[in-house]
């Protein structure tokens, strides 16, 4: 669906239009329950979100940040020497106990890089990149294998599918949660009335036609990622 068909089916299944139900209470049923299906999604599958995120390393720059979607990062690579590919190791400050500045970065691992390899702090959704020697420029220099949260749905007005990358690092909703995805929004409006309006009997299926829908994704092979290239986008819209 495109988010315009989800308005206009959520509309139809409960017999409102744009006066009656607006957009903004659509969406404001939407988000929270996009969310709480994407959760369960990645309980079945971890990497049905994973994006591979590629950007420019730049020179004397050692903190990357990346969009607030962030959940997990999987694998960092980057071409520390210019040319090839390296798998950072992650660690932990609380372990190490270095001071974040260039010079005693530099001089950590010079001093220990018979015990530690090249690697990264992760905080938040930055990275900081460790390693013996200064930074210098590398165009698509950073690799990241990382999952992401679905970008939220903030206007019902797209005539592209909610599954198709709004951006270089966002995450599209899947296609085969799309109606389940309206139901509950249904079912969430249809509770809140005064008095509550009857389910139908495929609403009150819904929790069992969405664990058969988590059940479809199961064991998918995901080893065909998705690129993502630089300028870095913040992937906040559809």
């Amino acid at each position: 669906m495109t988010s315009t068909e989800f308005a206009a089916y959520v509309r139809q299944k409960t017999k409102t239009n744009s006066t009656t139900f607006t957009d903004a209470e659509i969406l404001a049923l939407t988000v929270p329950a996009q969310d709480d299906i994407a959760k369960e999604v990645i309980k079945a599958n971890e990497d049905f979100f994973g994006l591979e995120v590629i950007r420019n390393i730049t020179v004397s720059q050692r903190n990357y940040a990346f969009a607030s979607e962030l959940i997990q990062i999987k694998i960092l690579q980057a071409k520390l020497n210019g040319t090839d590919w390296e798998v950072l190791d992650e660690y932990d400050n609380n372990t190490l106990r270095i001071n974040t500045d260039n010079t005693s970065i530099k001089k950590f691992f010079s001093d220990y890089g018979n015990v530690y390899n090249p690697g990264y702090f992760l905080f938040g959704s930055e990275i900081i990149i460790l390693n013996d020697s200064d930074i210098s420029a590398v165009t698509d220099g950073l690799k990241m294998w990382a999952i992401f949260w679905p970008t939220k749905l903030t206007s019902l007005s797209g005539s592209d599918d909610m599954s198709v990358r709004p951006s270089a690092t966002g995450v599209g909703f899947p296609r085969q949660f799309h109606e389940i995805l309206a139901r509950r929004v249904i079912i969430e409006w249809k509770e809140s009335q005064d008095p509550p309006v009857k389910l139908t009997a495929r609403e009150l299926k819904y929790d069992n036609d969405l664990q058969e829908a988590l059940d479809s994704i199961k064991g998918l092979n995901l080893d065909r990622s998705v690129e993502a290239t630089t300028p870095y986008d913040d992937g906040q819209d559809y």
